[in-house]
């Protein structure tokens, strides 16, 4: 599920940070909890192994897990959640869907 099948035999010392990063995933679903806390999965992946990430995010959510991510990506936030709350200093600031969060924002030019 995490793509790191062939590289059982390996040590984890030896494991890039996104090979980390997807065991710890692993670790996480070996009990298959209904409900997932993801603190910044891909921060700090190269581009391949974040888009994996959020792959596997994707499918564990088509499998009816929630999940309680956090992240300072927008754009991840924005593909990823259903609902968005912006936090600052433990105070959430805005709830909302993504859509509802876009629509209530104003861009300065």
């Amino acid at each position: 599920m995490v793509g790191l099948q062939d590289r059982g035999k390996e040590k984890v010392e030896g494991y890039s940070r996104g090979m980390k990063q997807r065991l710890h995933i692993a670790r996480t679903l070996l009990h298959d909890p209904e409900v997932l806390f993801l603190d910044e999965p891909t921060i700090g992946l190269d581009p391949i192994g974040a888009r994996e990430t959020r792959a596997l995010i994707r499918n564990l959510q088509a499998e009816q897990k929630t999940i309680l991510l956090t992240t300072h990506y927008v754009f991840e936030a924005d593909a990823l959640c259903v609902r968005i709350a912006v936090i600052d200093h433990g105070k959430i600031l805005a709830l909302d869907t993504p859509e509802g969060l876009k629509s209530s924002v104003q861009v300065y030019l």
